[in-house]
């Protein structure tokens, strides 16, 4: 479906219940151009709550529904932002594939999913030339990060990241890895995440996730520190090679930053970053990275496997 000005945007999952990101996904449409034409939610109650946070908190007015195949044939979207939990993607991505919409979802791309449905997902996409997008926000800090470290090196043969979901166990992964994994592509693009190793503590809230990431050019050992963490701002830092930086935030506004020693790099809001970005390409009309989807999602099992 060729995209409009301004493009209309439907978004999953509006609400942030638990760790959610609708809310902050629609702003950053809304703000980039786009309009919000609709939202679905789970029931009657959840859609008002959601409305009601976007119009209080973004001034964003819109209509609600609670079944996306209803909302798809009467708003008849260019868009759809997928933000519901990671179970209920693979149907809805089917669903905004078959009518000929450009898709952002959050990450994972679906889960639970074998790799022949989700190339089976991305196909359906490249098929109708329509622009599958992952949500990766942490990507937009290494702009930051060469402002505090110069360049990023030629050669890279370490990376390790610290995050702090609030999940335990196995979830984990399923929920900070694939950052993990956008910023092993980011910097040396696609590959595999080989002989994946796991440490895990008694109580399920801290796990270490090792690997080698073997790409094009080389290898990267690579590294993911999880602990569990319900309050905010959450720990967070990466290091590539010896040089890290560690993410401050400052509240009750969220700002961000950069930080190494004595060094301080602002981060413009990375989710404002990733949905004007997808904004771009849709009305660009640019298509998937077919390539960069399947292997996050072969290198999220590759990952989750050392769990099992």
């Amino acid at each position: 479906m060729p995209a409009v000005n301004p493009p209309k945007i439907i978004v999953v999952g509006a609400r942030s219940a638990r760790q959610g990101t609708g809310p902050f996904v629609a702003a950053g449409l809304a703000e980039a151009g786009a309009h919000i034409s609709g939202i679905i939610g789970t029931s009657d109650e959840s859609v008002s709550a959601a409305l009601a946070g976007l119009k209080n908190d973004w001034g964003i007015q819109t209509e609600g529904f609670t079944d996306l195949a209803v909302a798809l044939a009467q708003l008849q979207p260019d868009a759809v932002a997928i933000c519901s939990p990671w179970r209920f993607h693979a149907e809805q991505l089917d669903q905004v594939a078959k009518a000929g919409c450009h898709c952002l979802v959050e990450k994972p791309l679906a889960w639970p999913a074998s790799q022949e449905r989700v190339d089976q997902l991305v196909s359906k996409f490249e098929d109708h030339n329509l622009l599958l997008h992952l949500v990766g926000q942490w990507p937009t800090t290494l702009s930051a990060f060469c402002a505090l470290h110069g360049d990023l090196p030629d050669k890279i043969d370490r990376f390790s990241m610290r995050l702090s979901p609030i999940s335990i166990g196995e979830d984990m992964i399923t929920d900070a890895a694939p950052h993990f994994i956008s910023m092993l592509q980011s910097l040396a693009g696609p590959g595999d995440c080989l002989s994946c190793t796991i440490e895990i503590d008694s109580g399920n809230e801290k796990l270490a996730l090792a690997c080698n990431y073997q790409h094009g050019s080389g290898c990267i050992s690579a590294r993911l520190l999880l602990e569990t963490c319900s309050e905010r701002p959450r720990p967070a830092w990466y290091e590539i090679n010896s040089m890290r930086a560690d993410r401050q935030v400052t509240l009750p506004e969220y700002s961000q930053a950069m930080v190494s020693d004595d060094k301080r790099a602002a981060v413009a809001d990375p989710m404002r970053q990733v949905t004007a970005h997808f904004l771009a390409q849709v009305t660009a009309g640019a298509s998937s990275n077919g390539t960069l989807l399947r292997s996050a999602h072969r290198n999220l099992l590759q990952l989750a496997a050392a769990w099992r």
